[in-house]
């Protein structure tokens, strides 16, 4: 998931961003430093885009849920407006929706937020788009 956030930036006007080809130090304690992904997942953590668990761990194997992705989409997008020096904050672009399978969990305010920002995090059958700008 991260490799794959990070390389829709290339087609980001203005987003001149660079991934360490060559990891020294595993940036989580279950991430092999050899594993290809390494220098993306590196930056990710870097830049606070993605923090891990508890642990200290990643799961780099593990699925990744729609909540853990919601929270990286957000923190991407705001990234990715501060590494083109612009303010981080995600403009609302339609009413956000109401998802019966979110109240009381961790990340019920993050798929609210994209809800609102681009229809990221819409409701069954819905499609929606992941919007950078």
């Amino acid at each position: 998931m991260v490799s794959l956030v990070l390389e829709s930036w290339k087609g980001i006007q203005g987003a001149n961003i660079t991934f360490p080809s060559h990891v020294s130090i595993p940036p989580y304690s279950d991430f092999p430093i050899s594993r290809w992904s390494a220098g993306k997942v590196l930056f990710a953590r870097d830049n606070k885009i993605v923090s891990g668990y508890k642990d200290g761990t990643f799961k780099p194997t593990q699925p990744v849920t729609r909540a853990e992705l919601m929270a990286v989409l957000r923190r991407v997008a705001e990234c990715g407006l501060s590494v083109r020096g612009r303010q981080p904050n995600l403009v609302v672009k339609e009413p956000s929706k109401i998802f019966s399978d979110t109240q009381n969990y961790w990340a019920a305010s993050i798929i609210t937020q994209k809800s609102s920002y681009c229809s990221v995090a819409a409701t069954v059958n819905e499609i929606g788009s992941v919007c950078f700008r």
